[in-house]
């Protein structure tokens, strides 16, 4: 029993966090980090035609990738009044500097128009106005009320199974719940959805279509993000659904440690040390010689 001891306290070892060191009273406080800079976008001067392609400028922007679409009725219902099916896509690059070229699309509906840049998950956008000729859209519609979505119910689940302890690539399930609070119907709301690592959540994820979600109706998706490649650590998957009055955002967090890789190199270790050892006996040796009578011992 005491041979499983030393193995048992090496699993231990390396199974449990390193605790944080407290940072000592007497530290110096480092100076405080500049302002993030504002995020910007601009467009050559003059009047522009719809289908042309044009130079746009983004700056204090984050790195990554970045959607620029046309919007018509100054945005006012989010993306129902913009081009997302026509939208332009580029990488920005650390400095946060970029020129794209941006083919302008025709907006769904009439101008004023404007030009929109923002992250695919719409942490960061900026809009600059468009003057935008060739637009032969109606105007947007006139309505009492709008479409207003909120999560109702969001959940996880990693569908690796036991081949995620030993670091097999599995899928990931999200079942995200939908309730339309506003006073219409939200009509397939543009969906879009990214994951990685905490800071680096770039991969695009196939968003399933939402459909129509009536006025006070509620409506269950299961989203399903496929991991190809090992999954260790802490990953994340952000969605943002554009509704008509605001867009909704949320985070689903998933960690996956191979736990049983860890258990398989510990095995020759737990064996070694539960090895009983080889008891070491005397050989016995065969006398051999003449055999001698005993001395006579009379005097």
């Amino acid at each position: 029993m005491t041979r499983f001891l030393p193995a048992t306290a090496v699993l231990l070892t390396l199974a449990s966090p390193v605790p944080a060191v407290p940072t000592p009273s007497t530290a110096a406080t480092p100076p405080p980090s500049a302002a993030p800079a504002t995020p910007r976008i601009a467009v050559p001067a003059g009047t522009l035609r719809a289908g042309t392609q044009i130079p746009v400028t983004l700056s204090g922007w984050p790195a990554g990738t970045v959607q620029i679409e046309v919007c018509g009725n100054a945005a006012r219902r989010g993306a129902l009044d913009c081009a997302t099916s026509g939208a332009g896509h580029g990488q920005v690059p650390p400095s946060g500097t970029v020129s794209l070229p941006v083919r302008l699309a025709a907006p769904p509906v009439g101008c004023p128009c404007l030009l929109r840049a923002r992250t695919p998950t719409g942490g960061t956008q900026a809009a600059v106005a468009l003057p935008l000729a060739g637009v032969n859209a109606p105007p947007a519609p006139v309505s009492g009320g709008a479409a207003e979505l909120v999560v109702a119910d969001l959940r996880a689940a990693d569908r690796a199974g036991v081949g995620g302890w030993f670091g097999v690539p599995g899928d990931l399930t999200v079942d995200l719940t939908l309730r339309n609070v506003g006073p219409a119907d939200a009509v397939d709301p543009p969906f879009s959805l990214l994951f990685g690592r905490p800071g680096r959540v770039h991969t695009f994820v196939d968003a399933p279509p939402l459909g129509t979600i009536g006025a006070g109706q509620t409506r269950e998706y299961r989203i399903r993000v496929p991991t190809d490649v090992t999954v260790i650590g802490r990953h994340e998957l952000h969605g943002r659904i554009e509704s008509p009055t605001r867009p909704v955002a949320f985070t689903v967090e998933t960690a996956r440690y191979p736990w049983g890789l860890l258990g398989l190199a510990a095995a020759p270790l737990l064996w070694a040390l539960a090895r009983p050892g080889r008891r070491h006996r005397p050989a016995h040796r065969a006398a051999t010689g003449v055999a001698r009578p005993p001395a006579d011992r009379r005097t």
